[in-house]
């Protein structure tokens, strides 16, 4: 209310018509510029937002829609799995950076079942139904989007990491033959002077003789050798020869062992980024992995060079060896062969599947044997009795003989599998079916391979190193059936089309090495070291002393056993 005062009474005329009227448009007035001081003001605030911020908002209005779809109306909605798996591959990344994935996997199943979504459009299967349906040779899945991140940093396919089927049985074609049992056998003595060189560094260079008919005496235990190292020189030895018609020289030089830490890294840097492939677009990967971006261009480079090396050589070389295959294939139809950028992608196939993987195994049995006296005492007793001389350990009939050398070698990878993570598949048009669940094509799926090697319903008691469940024999429990079982779910070399070509001649390897060590050595751990082992501090997963522990880098990445040996005395190889 205002109170206007007349000029001629002194009395207050409020109630006075004008009076109203005009403090009334006062009132409007103060308000009007008010009102359009408020107005200027969230005009100017609403000038004044950066571009930044709304952008922010509308990514943020976006990441809201996104999760909501994935966790309710995406096709893979209705599967169980970690919640941030579920939302966002970055779940894998992080689990591929940790190194213990593996160790995820199995964890994941045994909470949410055979099926598990560990990713927004990732299954994992737990089944040997899930194995044959998914790599099996007649199986609706193709290599998934996955295996572009090999072609992106090594500028090329290779025969085991292409996507296109038709180009992919072409390059394995040329492979399988490099790998066939005729050139394993041309390039077998390459094999075994790289083993004799290997155990007679195991003794620190003063046992016998490669014929076995010689023998210092020694009553002295060696030093200690730390067998993942070793092997992991022995297998890059076998592989330069065998493939590049090159030692790495690795076991008796330093020079180039400084690979045997790098490729894992490089390799792990790969499998990180090939769950995520945006951050190789956007070069995150330089950023966020600074290290194993480094080693994944070191790897990248040091297969680059291998390749060159050979090339440069021609035909002038002592044996045909695995890259003189690759050099000289020429396509049926294109009369083209393989380009340089292809030969880098199987240099690097080669290196890494034919030696890292190898190594594991090897060690691996050598660490379940020590682990297991009465083990490694029926496998003495074996191979002492089966092979008279030192080199008739080599392949043919007598190592083809040895089945429990072979069980026990088998139960190695079963429990410590040279791949401990997931080979991604892609379903195809049509979609896929397991054990009556649909998944819709577009899907990637794939089983884990330590986790269905230590799945229950296949192997009992799966974290016991038992060699025996791999022969079928009633008396000692292990039925034919039961044989059969562990079988169909047995995957260190993968299955199907996509299966590791150089199996047999990995499987070779192994066998002749781990042989060779019984038929020569004693073998002991190393008193007071726990290298390799499994314990409590080490946490969930690792606590297990009579598990060899390994980190998924994709490979399987260890440390150990550090072991000592020492010349079998010449009575003891008298077996009766």
């Amino acid at each position: 209310m205002y109170v206007i005062r007349s000029r001629s009474l002194d009395c207050p005329k409020v109630f006075q018509p004008s009076a109203i009227v005009a403090g009334t448009r006062y009132v409007d007035e103060m308000y009007a510029k008010t009102e359009i001081r408020v107005m200027e003001g969230f005009l100017l605030s609403i000038y004044n937002i950066s571009w930044t911020t709304l952008a922010g908002v509308g990514i943020g209005a976006y990441l809201i829609a996104v999760i909501l779809y994935r966790l309710t109306l995406h096709p893979l909605a209705k599967h169980p799995g970690p919640l941030l798996g579920r939302i966002t591959d970055w779940y894998s990344v992080y689990q591929a950076w940790s190194g213990d994935r593996h160790l995820d996997f199995i964890e994941l199943h045994e909470k949410y079942g055979p099926f598990v979504r560990f990713g927004p459009n990732r299954i994992s299967v737990n089944t040997n139904e899930g194995l044959k349906e998914i790599y099996g040779m007649k199986c609706n899945t193709r290599k998934a989007s996955y295996y572009k991140t090999f072609a992106h940093v090594f500028k090329g396919d290779s025969s085991n990491t292409i996507i296109d089927p038709e180009k992919h049985g072409r390059k394995k074609r040329v492979v399988t033959q490099a790998l066939s049992e005729n050139s394993i056998r041309a390039m077998e003595e390459h094999i075994l002077n790289n083993v004799r060189t290997f155990c007679r560094l195991m003794c620190d260079g003063n046992h016998a003789g490669s014929d076995g008919t010689k023998k210092a005496v020694h009553e002295e235990w060696s030093t200690p050798k730390d067998m993942t190292r070793w092997a992991g020189c022995l297998t890059f030895d076998i592989m330069g020869d065998i493939c590049f018609s090159h030692s790495f020289e690795m076991l008796e030089k330093e020079e180039n062992r400084y690979i045997l830490d790098m490729l894992p890294r490089g390799v792990q840097g790969l499998n990180i980024v090939a769950h995520m492939q945006g951050l190789l677009a956007l070069h995150l990967d330089k950023v966020l992995f600074r290290r194993l971006d480094k080693d994944m261009q070191r790897y990248q480079a040091f297969s680059k060079r291998q390749s060159d090396t050979r090339v440069s050589k021609g035909d002038n070389v002592p044996i045909k060896d695995v890259f003189s295959f690759l050099i000289d294939a020429k396509d049926p139809e294109t009369g083209s062969g393989f380009e340089m950028p292809e030969l880098v992608g199987e240099a690097s196939l080669l290196i890494t599947g034919g030696s890292d993987t190898t190594a594991t195994a090897i060690t691996s049995t050598i660490f379940y044997l020590l682990h297991n006296p009465s083990t490694l005492e029926g496998l003495t007793h074996q191979v002492l009795s089966l092979f008279p001389t030192l080199e008739s350990i080599r392949g043919g009939v007598l190592l083809s003989q040895a089945r429990y050398l072979k069980a026990c070698v088998d139960e190695a990878m079963r429990m410590s599998p040279g791949v401990p993570g997931l080979l991604p598949r892609e379903v195809q048009p049509g979609g896929l079916s397991i054990s009556g669940t649909h998944f819709p094509p577009g899907t990637d799926m794939g089983v884990p391979h330590y986790a269905i090697h230590h799945n229950e319903a296949y192997y009992p008691d799966s974290f016991a190193y038992k060699p025996e469940r791999w022969i079928a024999d009633d008396k000692a429990g292990w039925s034919v059936e039961c044989v059969a079982l562990a079988q169909s779910a047995f995957c260190p070399f993968s299955i199907g089309p996509r299966g590791c070509v150089g199996k047999a001649l990995a499987m070779k390897e192994i066998m002749i090495v781990v042989a060779r060590l019984i038929w020569l050595f004693e073998m002991r751990i190393s008193e007071g070291t726990r290298m390799g082992e499994g314990s409590e501090p080490l946490g969930r997963g690792r606590t297990r002393s009579g598990e060899f522990q390994m980190r998924d880098m994709f490979v399987g990445k260890a440390e150990g056993p550090l072991v000592e040996f020492r010349a079998r005395r010449t009575d003891a190889r008298v077996v009766g």
